[in-house]
């Protein structure tokens, strides 16, 4: 295996091991990290939260694709309305959340979206996650969207940013002090060879250059081990190896999806340990609902909310600054299809959970539901840029 290969494998990948590296033990916990949700494949806003009793509402959507004020499963009713003088509920399924807007720790923003509009996955997924404002200003180089207000660490000696899948995420990208974790933690953690593997790897990287892209990655690879030495030496262990997550009392995970599971409390873990990590990015897919989206919705919003109540009240036990946002690539049309689904919009919605309680979005603009107040008469109207909300807030929070 070549250096390169072998790096993008230690630090792209997260399969590196420290399990033998607990020598070094440095870094801060910043004073508030951020953790990014992305619900992936154009989550359905109008079936999370919306005014149940608009008239248009109704009209253009079955019972089963949309929330309720009566019946045996009505909607949770949020205590400030985003629609003024309507009834605004989120989903029942969302219940774990619904005493946090109570008490001031979530909010929501409706109608945001890109504000050029496009009905393709790939297209909006990369215009969000890059620090591009539009298609055409697109490149492959472009910075992720939150790299200018990751602060990079003086010494390199902590994990700046880690994300819970495969690869560097796009939001991610121009950032170096970080890792992907993909699973428990405790299985993320493992290299071939082990305290052997480790030998070879800190003697691959000890020897400085003349070649100065040879010495980068050699840098790189020196700074990947340190991280994982630190995130070793801050694991907890039985009988030498590293212990499964146990969770404070009355944390409550759901293990429904293992991936989603794994991902919200590696990055629990993370923040709990103290390593110095900013941003954590994660994944929660299949939100692509053109049809059967009733029952897929139900599943998904229990799954998702649930675990975000959990990572919520494990990072406020220990006293962390934390503040989870969730954003999708796009909402979904008002109108729905044949197949008892709901085909790609444009406008959305933005979650904030902040163990401070501060109110980090702005007030909805709530544009209407006649006809002749959608977007091209099919869609939620964008009323606030999605990425000027985001820049905004990582600005307020990575800089307290």
């Amino acid at each position: 295996m070549q250096r390169r290969e072998l790096l993008k494998a230690l630090g792209c990948t997260g399969l590196a091991s420290a399990s033998a590296l607990r020598s070094v033990s440095f870094a801060a916990q910043p004073r508030s990290t951020l953790v990014v949700v992305f619900l992936r494949g154009g989550a359905d806003s109008l079936h999370m939260a919306a005014p149940v009793n608009d008239r248009n509402y109704v009209a253009n959507r079955p019972i089963n694709l949309r929330i309720t004020d009566g019946g045996e499963n009505p909607g949770l009713r949020l205590p400030k309305e985003f629609a003024a003088q309507q009834d605004c509920r989120i989903h029942p399924a969302a219940a774990p959340l619904l005493d946090l807007f109570q008490s001031g720790h979530a909010q929501l923003l409706h109608a945001c979206g890109l504000a050029n509009a496009t009905r393709s996955h790939f297209v909006a997924q990369e215009i969000l996650e890059s620090g591009a404002q539009s298609q055409d200003r697109l490149q492959a180089a472009t910075p992720g969207w939150i790299a200018p207000f990751v602060r990079p660490s003086a010494t390199g000696k902590s994990v700046d940013f880690v994300a819970t899948s495969a690869g560097q995420m796009r939001s991610l990208k121009g950032l170096t002090s970080g890792m992907s974790l993909v699973g428990e933690l405790r299985n993320g953690l493992n290299l071939p060879g082990d305290a052997a593997g480790k030998s070879v790897l800190e003697a691959l990287y000890a020897n400085s250059t003349s070649n100065a892209g040879v010495d980068l990655v050699r840098q790189v690879g020196q700074q990947t081990l340190q991280q994982l030495s630190l995130v070793d030496s801050k694991a907890t262990r039985i009988d030498g190896r590293i212990a499964p997550y146990s969770a404070p009392k009355g944390v409550n995970y759901n293990t429904e999806n293992h991936d989603w599971h794994h991902a919200v409390q590696t990055v629990a873990q993370l923040i709990r340990m103290d390593v110095g990590l900013q941003v954590a990015c994660l994944d929660l897919g299949s939100w692509d609902t053109h049809e059967n989206q009733s029952g897929k919705i139900n599943n998904l919003v229990r799954q998702w909310s649930t675990n975000l109540r959990a990572l919520f009240d494990d990072v406020q036990a220990a006293g962390k600054h934390t503040t989870i946002v969730v954003v999708s690539e796009f909402g979904r049309r008002l109108r729905a299809n044949a197949s008892g689904g709901t085909d790609h919009g444009h406008a959305g919605i933005v979650w904030v959970l902040d163990t401070q309680a501060r109110g980090l979005l702005p007030p909805t603009l709530w544009p209407g539901l006649a006809t002749e107040q959608l977007d091209q008469g099919m869609d939620l109207q964008h009323t606030r840029d999605v990425k000027q909300v985001l820049a905004d807030l990582a600005k307020r929070v990575l800089a307290s």
